[in-house]
């Protein structure tokens, strides 16, 4: 049995995983993140053009959050730790509170962390590092608010609460009070969502192929 390691607590990693389990379900696999929580890397983008964004079954527990008809945005990290737990129910090993601190040229990692062990090793097949978001060093600002009337501008979404999501450059393009502040790198926060997810998913696919090979 093929062991697969995915560096990354991030959407795209998680993707990642499902998209390996998708196509090659024998896989033994693990994701190692620095984060305590699955989801607790910061709120980036969560506009979106379609909805659903993934099958069905990379999805587990959304509850209230999940998107209603008329909804174009969701709350990134609330998708984030429902597709990790989905990912943990099919059998994926997820290292919270871990530090990679050595890679060796045989697919061996290294690694420290919580729980009993603290420290030890793993060594893989096939490595994946799934790298938070573009290059860009654009630097966005974002806000959620409730406004007194809908007020989409070109980068906003509304998600199920009837909260909109904002995000700029500069000046924010509405007077409004602040529920929530965020920061973002990248170059349009209207495909971020799309992208990342694409993204793993070519990933994954990429990945495999080596596997069958």
């Amino acid at each position: 049995m093929a062991r697969v390691g995915i560096l990354s607590g991030y959407l795209e990693g998680i993707v990642t995983g499902h998209k390996i389990l998708d196509l090659f379900p024998e896989v033994e696999l693990h994701l190692i993140t620095e984060s305590a929580e699955m989801g607790l890397l910061g709120e980036g983008p969560g506009i979106f053009s379609r909805w659903p964004l993934v099958p069905e079954h990379w999805v587990s527990g959304l509850g209230a959050q999940t998107p209603g008809d008329t909804s174009t945005a969701v709350r990134r990290s609330w998708l984030e730790k429902a597709m990790a737990t989905a990912l943990a129910s099919r059998g994926c090993t997820i290292h919270l509170r871990t530090r990679v601190t050595e890679r060796g040229e045989n697919g061996r990692v290294s690694f420290v962390g919580a729980g009993l062990v603290g420290k030890g090793s793993i060594e893989f097949d096939k490595i994946v590092e799934a790298t938070p978001g573009s290059n860009s060093s654009k630097s966005w600002e974002g806000g959620v608010c409730f406004p007194d009337e809908p007020s989409p501008t070109q980068y906003s979404g509304i998600r199920t609460d009837g909260s909109l999501e904002v995000w700029w450059c500069e000046t924010p393009p509405i007077s409004a009070t602040w529920i929530q502040r965020m920061t973002w790198l990248g170059e349009d926060p209207t495909i971020a969502l799309h992208r990342d997810i694409d993204r793993g998913i070519l990933s994954a696919e990429a990945l495999v192929d080596t596997i069958i090979q």
